[in-house]
């Protein structure tokens, strides 16, 4: 039987997010928009990581809009790191402009989330 992509990226990622909201309140005093996004980003960058063994071992791969999906949620400063470190969908023009874009976006609504 074939593997479910989503099942195995965007549902764990999701979930690591949602675990960092509940890690967040449960010490009280960190909010949990930072909990989100420690989360979805320490969900984003294993996301790509496994896209990109995929495309090696010619395997299942994640979709394009679970990868895009992960940066608008929170997840686009991990999107980028694992862009550069992975070396994984540089070569797309739309993942060279939107993921740094959305990474942007990402510090700059948590930065307002905090200053609320």
């Amino acid at each position: 039987m074939r593997a479910n992509p989503i099942r195995f990226t965007l549902v764990p990622a999701l979930a690591l997010g949602a675990a960092g909201v509940a890690v967040a309140q449960s010490f009280g005093d960190v909010d949990p928009g930072v909990g989100w996004v420690l989360g979805i980003n320490l969900g984003t960058y294993p996301t790509w990581w496994i896209d990109k063994r995929q495309a090696k071992r010619s395997g299942f791969r994640v979709p394009e809009w679970t990868l895009h999906l992960l940066s608008m949620v929170g997840g686009g400063p991990a999107a980028v790191l694992a862009m550069r470190t992975l070396r994984h969908k540089t070569r797309k023009r739309v993942f060279q402009i939107l993921h740094p874009l959305l990474a942007a976006l990402n510090v700059a609504a948590l930065g307002w989330w905090l200053m609320q």
